[in-house]
Parts: C-alpha cells; structure tokens; sequence
C-alpha cells in the first residue's frame, strides 16, 4: 500500500516537472484518462501525445493535500497551478482517481481527473 502512495507522489512530480517519459512508463498500453467535463484521450500514443503537449504551457507547481489508497484505486487530491499565458498563472484545485488493473500493479490503465478553478483565496 506505502508503495503506491510513493508511486502516486512520484507521478504528480513527473507532471509537474513534464517528465513525460516516467508518466508514459506508469500506464497500460490501453490507457484511459477521462478529464471530466472536457474530454477523453484513450490508448498510449494518445495518452504520450497529449502529455507531450502539456510540455508547452503544463503545470507550473502541483501540491498533492491527500492520497487515498484502496485496493485497485488511488485518489489524489490536491492544487495545480497552471501558466495560462506568459506571466499569468492560475490555480485549480483537482483530484484524480486512478484505476489500476489489481492491487499489486504499479501501472494504471484509467485516469479520472476532475478539476475546478480556485476563484478565492481558500483552499483544500
């Protein structure tokens, strides 16, 4: 259990450092990441595409305030701060659920991210 609450912390880090490669390496080859509300990219060329993407405007700072670890799922709560622009930041509170194929896997094979702007000084 330890170990994957590592391995989500070392996850967040990747993304917020844009190591695409550690990401790519933690996934299925039938990989699903819903965002919801937004859209859905599936499969591992899609999924690496995407987060070659986020190399140009990803998130800047990524503070994960809670990891809950049930058999094949891990939640991460926590804030992203994301560059919107050159000099303009924004933050977001988000939580991600993701789906591991059992309870022993160190690669997941769905992703569900949920994210709301903060629009107030108050956080989780």
């Amino acid at each position: 259990m330890k170990n994957r609450e590592k391995l989500m912390t070392k996850i967040n880090k990747a993304f917020a450092e844009g190591d695409a490669e550690f990401i790519s390496n933690s996934v299925t080859d039938d990989i699903k990441w819903v965002i919801v509300g937004e859209k859905t990219i599936s499969g591992k060329t899609e999924f690496e595409a995407s987060l070659d993407r986020m190399k140009l405007g990803g998130p800047l700072e990524i503070i994960v305030k809670n990891v809950i670890n049930e058999k094949e799922k891990c939640v991460v709560e926590g804030i992203v701060e994301m560059k919107l622009e050159p000099a303009k930041a924004k933050k977001y509170a988000f939580c991600d659920i993701y789906i591991f194929p059992d309870e022993v896997s160190n690669k997941f094979r769905e992703l569900r991210t949920y994210v709301s702007p903060i629009r107030d000084k108050l956080s989780i």
